[in-house]
């Protein structure tokens, strides 16, 4: 039996060298991965043409490895990636040369986080670094690393359907500050206070946002949402909020808050009604979470049964709703029922 041209590859022999060792797998999952028509193409291809430059080996669900030439799909498990220096067929002689690769996590905006936080943080942050350096570079430099924290921090925070609130620059001096306020009469540097009132500003950007989100907003966009979607909605959102008055009331954001109050802010006001707001909500929230939960079993019965035994369970899923309408603190308006009938519909149409 003649073999394939790509078993005798030293190009592919490499390629392979550092896929099983990342992977730590056996060479016979490589073999099955060639045995694919398709897999075999898309290895050939990056191997021979100079304008495909880019080469993800991952694995499946079924824990088979399959080749692709593009970052866009994220794989669920870790997967190892290759790219042209220049755009150019690999040689044998020089591949290692010619090819920058490594292991790509299934969770790279974890792996970034902890890169920023655990490396480039503290090593651009370190004033020993930067003695040779301008005084303005070095203040410069430590800024935009909070800027490039604080932002990871946000989008993993949303990544994970949660608000998460960055603390200030220089937030390890606050308790300090706060104690020489107390005892210079409220005298304070100015920078830490810029840098607190900052923060207020941004953080009730975010959560404004949070607190602006409603459950009609499907609808009004032309979607045709079920009552899952409600139900969900309002679950994320407890949780959401729970998270965020967890992080107004640690220990670190109350001496925010003392210091604030110490040197009479003109946002200490400001920063006592986002928190008001913020435990509202929660507790609008809870209380329609608490009322909203009977509907679930009821709405996962309408959707398994066949569509001639609904009529039956329509009176009981309406009572239950009529039970809403009148216990619940904040459900308790015809905006909100009208929305939850208007998704009740869409249910029944799709049945």
């Amino acid at each position: 039996m003649e073999e394939s041209p790509t078993s005798e590859d030293k190009r592919l022999d490499f390629i392979a060298d550092c896929v099983l060792r990342t992977l730590k797998l056996k060479p016979d999952r490589w073999e099955k991965c060639l045995s694919d028509e398709d897999n075999r193409q898309v290895l050939q291809d990056f191997l021979d043409t100079a304008e495909q430059r880019t080469l993800v080996v991952s694995m499946t669900a079924a824990g088979l490895l399959e080749p692709t030439t593009s970052f866009t799909a994220s794989p669920k498990n870790q997967a190892v990636y290759f790219m042209k220096r220049d755009k150019a067929a690999l040689i044998p002689k020089s591949i290692k040369e010619s090819l920058v690769y490594g292991d790509l996590s299934s969770a790279p905006l974890d792996q970034f986080s902890a890169l920023v936080g655990e490396v480039v943080a503290p090593l651009l942050s370190n004033k020993k670094n930067h003695i040779k350096w301008p005084q303005v570079v070095s203040q410069d430099i430590r800024h935009h690393i909070h800027s490039l924290k604080t932002s990871v921090l946000v989008v993993s925070g949303q990544v994970q359907g949660k608000t998460l609130l960055p603390l200030p620059a220089g937030s390890e001096k606050v308790e300090q500050r706060a104690l020489e306020a107390d005892k210079s009469g409220g005298t304070v540097d100015k920078g830490i206070i810029h840098s607190l009132e900052s923060t207020v500003i941004e953080w009730s950007h975010q959560i404004s946002t949070v607190l602006k989100k409603d459950s009609s907003e499907a609808v009004m966009e032309g979607k045709n949402p079920t009552p899952h979607t409600e139900l969900l909605l309002w679950k994320n959102r407890y949780a959401d909020l729970e998270c965020i008055h967890s992080q107004l009331n640690s220990c670190k954001v109350k001496k925010m808050e003392v210091l604030l109050e110490a040197v009479e802010s003109s946002y200490y006001p400001a920063f006592i009604n986002m928190q008001r707001d913020i435990l509202a909500a929660l507790e609008e929230a809870k209380d329609i979470c608490i009322y909203l939960t009977p509907l679930q079993c009821l709405l996962e019965e309408l959707e398994t049964m066949d569509f001639p035994d609904v009529k039956g369970q329509i009176q009981a899923f309406m009572h239950t709703v009529c039970l809403v309408w009148v216990n619940s603190r904040h459900y308790n308006t015809p905006g909100r029922l009208v929305v939850l009938l208007q998704e009740t519909c869409n249910l029944l149409i799709q049945q």
